[in-house]
């Protein structure tokens, strides 16, 4: 379970940098093609490595990730000359690509080899459902308590 700040990194995008909301919808369409494109390569390269491997390696891209977008938020981008649009695009669609190909394939094809006979829709339905409940209710909670604790960002100051 990763803390997740999506929430504050919409409004960062469309109140600090300025990205119009029409960029910001082509930011989630190309990743949910790049999320395709993960599953191709997946699909002809990925499918007999090892799932530890890929684990192991979706973590190390998560924190190259993770730095990339502490190098967006400082504006280091702007520093080394790369402009915010195409630095958000490119990093976009490279993390959506190793995400689905590093992790969540090889999860998903985990959650299928482990789950039992007979019960296979009810197993496969209970590890999916708390994958994503993880992901999409706890992560973004976890972010919100250590912002409220630590951090401070709210709507009027996203410094």
């Amino acid at each position: 379970m990763n803390p997740s700040f999506s929430e504050f990194a919409y409004f960062f995008l469309l109140d600090v940098i300025h990205i119009s909301k029409l960029i910001f919808a082509l930011l989630i369409l190309i990743g949910a093609i790049c999320h395709i494109i993960g599953a191709l390569i997946y699909k002809s390269f990925f499918r007999a490595v090892d799932t530890f491997w890929m684990i192991l390696a979706a973590m190390i891209a998560g924190v190259i990730g993770a730095f990339l977008i502490f190098v967006f938020a400082k504006r280091w981008n702007l520093e080394i000359g790369i402009p915010d649009i195409y630095f958000l695009f490119f990093t976009d669609v490279v993390i959506s690509i190793i995400i689905t190909l590093l992790y969540t394939l090889p999860i998903m094809a985990l959650f299928a080899k482990i789950t039992p006979k007979r019960i296979e829709a009810t197993t496969f339905a209970f590890l999916t459902g708390t994958m994503d409940f993880a992901n999409t209710v706890i992560s973004p909670g976890e972010g919100t308590l250590i912002n409220h604790e630590f951090v401070g960002v709210n709507r009027n100051d996203l410094s």
